[in-house]
């Protein structure tokens, strides 16, 4: 039995008002196809928040809300049904009234913390805006390698947390010049525990995924290797934890001063990776676009075999845009890869033509500009 969702609702979601879409539970690949604009990418980001963090797009919980010119519905809500060989689950999230935090409900029962979600739901997602991942923003390299941790060590996001909010309370106090000595030494320590925290996991799931990432299941996927390059994750191959803390604590306090003046920390917050294009001992952001899309799907191919040969569990997968950038022959050994998983894959696109092939293997939505969704026969 394969894992996936049998039924969807939204309210207030983006641009819908109500939606309910039911996808039974064989466990098909699920194809949205419509125009741009339509609420393709509404439907998927709407499942990408019934795991922890901001979604597939990190947005505002605030700006996910429905609005019609001036009115904004800010109370949204998100319910699926889920199904996997581990039994069945109802799992609902939304707004809080009058504050910028969301409730979840896991089979009627309300919980604070999101990582509870993995333990009946995981998702992972590729979206058009990680297409040049490789070449952009740190940041956005930083979450993709992030959420790749988070899903098989739950506790990662939290620590994430922490440090983010302790680090903003030290500068603060740095920048507004009251320099308590006891106050900053407290804050450092937990920015010391937390972050050699957060650049030892990242060490480990990453070493663990680089048996999974030179295999690869076709030929038309190349093999890719991931190199941290971050200062405590490549401290840490060298030295001991108890180093690196002694380290990196003399390395703050040396910081004081140059962040008092509006200078900037390097830490786990600034950490980044390359990834190596195998076959042709390349980095990616010296390769195609094509083959930039290629090494990404093939990073999260290995993350759902490690999953699910590590923990016995496989990830739904969100594939925004699937044929961007991939010519046919990898786009239709890519459907047959995915027809395989034991997940339930949901893809959106433009063109319906590219799953002729595949007609009775995949559902397939018609999504049109008013917002109604159709099955396809």
């Amino acid at each position: 039995m394969k894992t996936g969702i049998s039924r969807l609702r939204l309210t207030n979601f983006r641009s819908y008002a109500e939606l309910d879409l039911s996808f039974g539970s064989e466990g098909k690949p699920v194809a949205l196809f419509g125009p741009n604009g339509a609420g393709k990418t509404n439907v998927l980001e709407a499942i990408s928040y019934l795991t922890a963090g901001r979604g597939l797009r990190s947005a505002k919980l605030s700006d996910v809300a429905r609005r019609v010119g001036e009115d904004v519905y800010p109370l949204w809500s998100v319910v699926a049904d889920l199904y996997s060989p581990f039994g069945e689950h109802r799992i609902g999230t939304g707004m809080v009234a009058g504050a910028e935090r969301r409730q979840m409900r896991i089979d009627g029962k309300s919980t604070t913390h999101q990582a509870d979600l993995a333990d009946v739901f995981r998702c992972l997602w590729l979206t058009p805006a990680q297409d040049r991942l490789f070449c952009g923003d740190p940041n956005a390299r930083r979450r993709f390698l992030d959420r790749i941790v988070q899903a098989f060590d739950p506790l990662h996001a939290n620590r994430l947390s922490d440090y983010q909010a302790t680090l903003k309370q030290w500068l603060c106090l740095l920048r507004e010049g009251r320099w308590d000595n006891a106050w900053l030494s407290g804050l450092e320590q937990q920015l010391v525990e937390n972050g050699i925290a957060i650049a030892a996991s990242r060490l480990d799931i990453v070493g663990r995924l680089g048996g999974y990432l030179t295999v690869t299941e076709d030929p038309s996927f190349p093999a890719a290797e991931i190199q941290l390059t971050g200062l405590l994750e490549q401290a840490l191959l060298t030295q001991s934890a108890v180093m690196v803390e002694d380290t990196f604590m003399g390395h703050l306090k040396n910081a004081r001063k140059i962040c008092a003046e509006g200078g900037n920390l390097t830490g786990p917050h600034t950490s980044d990776f390359i990834v190596i294009h195998k076959q042709q001992n390349r980095s990616a952001d010296m390769c195609s676009t094509g083959e930039q899309k290629a090494l990404l799907l093939s990073i999260i191919l290995a993350e759902m075999r490690a999953q699910m040969a590590e923990q016995g569990k496989c990830p739904v997968l969100l594939l925004d845009e699937v044929a961007a950038h991939l010519d046919s022959r990898r786009r239709n050994t890519l459907f047959e890869i995915l027809l395989t998983r034991p997940a339930q894959v949901f893809m959106t696109t433009t063109d319906q033509r590219i799953f002729s092939d595949f007609t009775g293997q995949i559902d397939q939505f018609d999504v049109e500009e008013k917002q109604e969704i159709t099955k396809v026969a």
